[in-house]
């Protein structure tokens, strides 16, 4: 419920898209992509490069909105994106890459490539590149500024190592950035190269990448896009913070195009970068820990997602300025991405919804409708599911807000078919249910758009 998806309700005049003209005629997918894009992007703000491919085939690539708004230079669908967390992809591939070599292996200990980090004898590289290590992404002491600096991999290890562990290894699945950064410190140690020169070498330039690097800021990078972030009530646009790419290192560093991107999730599928089951360990699910949540997993360096009843692999970016997303339908060989030069975008929901029109069955863009006080009032009150997770739906200036446990309160809107969506979408909805008598009995949760519905039960009236 934390992401955001901009609402169905700005209408885009200019664009740029490139896609074959037998395409279009051939498959319904360019229309509905076009018409999902013209809602999502502003004219003369920020904007989003999709490409969506089948096989090797370019099926629709496009961009929308601004690279630089100052300067009022158009996006295009060849320019240049931080990916952030993206870039775990490419860390794993590369430990994996290593371990295939026979100069490491994923279930050696941190000891034996970072002796003096607290508790590294119990932490596998494996624990660190399924997210169940316990290393600590909670900020602690850090000096003012540290993350705008050029720092090597030593003084973030040094920030890393202040942090006690935030459960024993193996024992849960907590999504960790520090965890990645200490993958980069170990393809060092193995290769005596930088993290990213190793991935230069072994990686992008093995799969004929040319636009994936290491996103330094004080280099001349082509085609490279300027960051903005979005109010959400507001709507106001403003630079990014800025955040140097050292600080997040092995864990989103990079920087690349969508159309590299396709070719590497293209050739890491295929086999061509770490053979097939070298793959096949990226997408097998990490064991049912607490921590993992129900409507996905996570493997290495991929999370493990089901759109309208089919698995998709890939990964999520979101760093200052930016949000990225990259997915793969093995079963369609169709990949998907998603670059926004804007952190408030939601790119998750924005993947899985070009995802569900990839599979033909493209996900309905909520439209709310006028609540009456007589049924807001019915929907008044605290639900609880039978894993604990208690709802809370409570009116305020005639409008409807949901807030999960002690957590933020996010407006919902209900739909003609009586639907409940959070604004901004992220595809989620509660569906309420009555009794004979016509009361809101419980509310069928259906999260990420999909079923089978959670149900939980009302507990109690507001």
């Amino acid at each position: 419920m934390c992401c955001q998806f901009r609402p169905a309700a700005i209408f885009l005049t200019f664009y740029t898209c490139i896609f074959s003209v037998a395409s279009a005629q051939a498959s319904p997918l360019v229309p509905q992509v076009q018409e999902l894009l013209d809602h999502a992007v502003t004219r003369d703000g920020p904007g989003v490069a999709v490409l969506i491919a089948n096989g090797d085939r370019v099926a629709f690539s496009a961009a929308r909105g601004r690279a630089d708004i100052e300067l009022g230079v158009a996006l295009s669908p060849g320019q240049v994106f931080r990916i952030a967390s993206v870039t775990k992809m490419f860390t794993a591939a590369m430990v994996l890459k290593l371990a295939g070599l026979g100069k490491l292996s994923i279930d050696d200990a941190l000891s034996k490539y970072l002796p003096d980090f607290p508790g590294a004898d119990r932490i596998s590289l494996r624990q660190l590149l399924n997210h169940t290590s316990g290393v600590s992404d909670l900020v602690r002491d850090v000096q003012p500024g540290f993350s705008r600096r050029d720092v090597d991999t030593a003084a973030l290890i040094a920030e890393i190592r202040k942090r006690p562990a935030d459960f024993p290894p193996g024992s849960r699945w907590a999504y960790s950035n520090a965890g990645y950064i200490l993958l980069g410190a170990v393809i060092e140690k193995v290769t005596g190269k930088s993290w990213h020169a190793a991935m230069q070498e072994d990686l992008f330039g093995a799969t004929g990448l040319k636009r994936t690097r290491f996103g330094s800021h004080s280099a001349l990078i082509a085609g490279r896009v300027a960051g903005y972030t979005t109010d959400a009530q507001t709507q106001r646009v403003d630079n990014a913070q800025f955040i140097n790419s050292a600080a997040v290192s092995a864990a989103g560093g990079l920087v690349s195009d969508a159309d590299d991107l396709r070719h590497w999730m293209r050739a890491l599928a295929e086999g061509r970068v770490i053979g097939r089951d070298g793959f096949r360990q990226m997408i097998a699910p990490t064991p049912d820990l607490p921590g993992v949540a129900t409507a996905y997993g996570y493997g290495m360096g991929m999370y493990l997602w089901h759109v309208r009843g089919s698995t998709m692999v890939g990964h999520t970016g979101q760093i200052n300025g930016f949000a990225s997303f990259v997915g793969y339908l093995p079963a369609r060989q169709a990949t998907i991405v998603v670059l926004a030069n804007d952190d408030s975008f939601d790119a998750r929901t924005f993947g899985k919804r070009l995802a569900a029109i990839v599979l033909g069955e493209p996900f309905p863009v909520p439209v709310g409708v006028r609540v009456t006080d007589e049924i807001a009032q019915a929907l008044q009150g605290t639900y609880r599911g039978g894993d604990g997770v208690v709802e809370t739906l409570s009116i305020e200036d005639h409008r409807i807000y949901a807030r999960r446990g002690d957590g933020k309160t996010i407006p919902l809107q209900m739909t003609a078919g009586r639907r409940l969506h959070f604004v901004p979408d992220e595809l989620s909805y509660f569906s309420p249910v009555r009794n004979d008598a016509g009361e809101v009995v419980e509310l069928d949760y259906f999260e990420g758009g999909e079923g089978p519905p959670r149900p939980l039960k009302r507990v109690s009236e507001r």
